[in-house]
């Protein structure tokens, strides 16, 4: 019992010194990080499920240029109303009447938040979004609980029996802008 008794007031006292030393006005060595032998992968984006990054669907031009996200606008106003815009990223989107209606994060690494990204096969899309309707150029499907549909292009009508998503597309009903 006293060897036990004797080891934890050694204990508290190097705790006690130890805590008190590290408190000193000396300068100390400063540590440095061991360097890391493997590369951790920066984690995908989430695109949805009503924005990305800063950039939320229905955002004013104003709203929009004070996220920090966009670079430049372009009112081409063809067909009348439609726009495009930069983000400052590289991708790109759409605006109807000054209002984001369109996000489209181009060759970024993007991931839904049920897990669809580019490379992802039709079966995956359609177990993830039973919404999903196959169109003519490219498929859509309706974001969970929200007023807003993803666009899947690479999976289209006459798809090759390998297809997969080669971009990713979020987009509101007032995005009449483009097919």
């Amino acid at each position: 019992m006293r060897i036990h008794r004797a080891l934890l007031a050694f204990s508290l006292l190097s705790a006690v010194f130890t805590g008190a030393t590290a408190c000193s006005d000396e300068p100390t060595e400063p540590t440095r990080p061991a360097a890391s032998t493997t590369s951790v992968p920066a984690a995908p984006t989430v695109l949805g499920p009503l924005g990305f990054g800063k950039l939320r669907l229905g955002m004013n031009r104003s709203e929009a240029e004070a996220s920090g996200e966009i670079a430049a606008f372009d009112d081409t106003n063809d067909p009348p109303g439609c726009g495009r815009y930069t983000a400052r990223a590289g991708w790109r989107g759409f605006t109807n009447k000054g209002e984001i209606v369109a996000i489209m994060p181009g060759t970024l690494p993007v991931r839904t938040p049920e897990g669809i990204a580019v490379g992802s096969t039709v079966d995956e899309v359609r177990a993830a979004y039973p919404t999903l309707e196959i169109g003519y150029n490219w498929s859509s499907a309706v974001v969970p609980d929200q007023p807003a549909h993803y666009g899947f292009l690479g999976i289209y009508r006459n798809m090759p029996a390998d297809a997969k998503v080669t971009q990713l597309m979020l987009y509101n009903d007032r995005d009449t802008c483009h097919n």
